[in-house]
């Protein structure tokens, strides 16, 4: 798939990213439809703070159609975005643009190191269990998609003193 080069690895990313300590950062990821089924997939966005999970449905894994889809994750989230950190997938080549356009940061884990997204994962993996791996997201309608999400970010989390990722997540962004 190629490679491209990176500006800011995730050893550059502040102390208070790391630690969760300010509000406005997040991790992105993809979620694949089913090995050689169709190339439809998910495109993954949670603020690591209050730990809110977003999900836009894309038809392939180019910097284009991440491009779309980070531009609809942006009319909706925009004011709440102070970073992301992504991993070194092709469809995240067009990072410059994203930094430009939307004026944040954008951070790169290491190659093959999934736990430096780790709660972006963990929630991918709940997302797994509405669309199973053998899932084609092609079939999956937005109003579907949604309500898993919604499913999601309403269910409390010990992490927050039983408050919903959602509560949180708009006590922050007041």
């Amino acid at each position: 798939r190629g490679t491209f080069k990176v500006e800011q690895t995730i050893e550059k990313r502040p102390e208070k990213v790391n630690e969760r300590k300010e509000f406005g950062h997040w991790e992105v990821d993809t979620v694949l439809s089913s090995r050689g089924q169709d190339r439809t997939c998910v495109v993954t966005f949670l603020e690591r703070q209050s730990r809110v999970y977003w999900a836009i449905k894309v038809h392939n894994r180019t910097k284009e159609a991440m491009a779309t889809a980070f531009q609809r994750f942006m009319n909706s989230f925009g004011s709440t975005v102070k970073s992301i950190t992504v991993d070194h997938g092709k469809e995240f080549s067009g990072y410059r643009e994203l930094r430009d356009t939307y004026k944040i940061s954008v951070y790169f884990c290491h190659a093959y190191s999934p736990w430096e997204r780790a709660s972006n994962e963990l929630f991918n993996r709940k997302l797994r269990y509405f669309f199973p791996k053998k899932s084609n997201f092609r079939d999956v309608d937005e109003q579907r998609l949604y309500e898993a999400i919604e499913l999601i970010n309403n269910r409390p989390m010990k992490l927050h003193n039983y408050q919903t990722p959602l509560e949180v997540f708009r006590s922050c962004s007041n």
